[in-house]
């Protein structure tokens, strides 16, 4: 019979891992909305404050994440102190891997499952970011476009 018990670990760490993606979907597509917004208000002339709110939210998300994965360590006993949990998780979802500390045996899957969580997380935020700064530098590049263009109509103002 203990050979079947990692397979109740297993479901349990998937459907944490489930849940902490779900979460960074929903702050994912927190994060991309507030950028529309922000491109449409006439906050969008503040850049690097806009996109320093971009990125706090982007790092909050993470943050709840973790959160999340230290509370369930905690809940189940694996981990007895939550300082402990969250130093512990937050070592093993960012993948830095320290090897301080590791679960007991009975939880040990669960930290490949955090791990997991974090590479996907990262790699979901790297792409919004991505997309957050392209859409940035291509408004910059029309706006000096346009910038050079009324320059050449002042210019020239016979050519237009």
């Amino acid at each position: 019979m203990e050979r079947w018990l990692p397979i109740w670990e297993i479901l349990l760490g998937s459907v944490a891992l489930i849940v902490s993606l779900l979460m960074h979907g929903v702050g994912m597509a927190w994060v991309q909305a507030l950028h529309r917004i922000f491109k449409q208000s006439r906050f969008h002339s503040y850049h690097q404050v806009t996109f320093s709110v971009l990125i706090l939210m982007l790092a909050t998300t993470h943050f709840v994440e973790i959160m999340m994965w230290a509370g369930a360590l905690t809940a189940l006993g694996a981990i007895e102190v939550f300082r402990d949990s969250f130093y512990y998780t937050s070592v093993t979802y960012t993948t830095l891997g320290y090897a301080e500390n590791t679960l007991p045996h009975q939880w040990r899957i669960l930290a490949p499952m955090m791990a997991m969580s974090g590479v996907f997380a990262f790699g979901w935020t790297t792409s919004v970011l991505f997309a957050i700064v392209t859409a940035q530098a291509k408004v910059a590049e029309l706006k000096a476009q346009d910038k050079d263009a009324a320059e050449a109509r002042m210019r020239d103002p016979g050519d237009t």
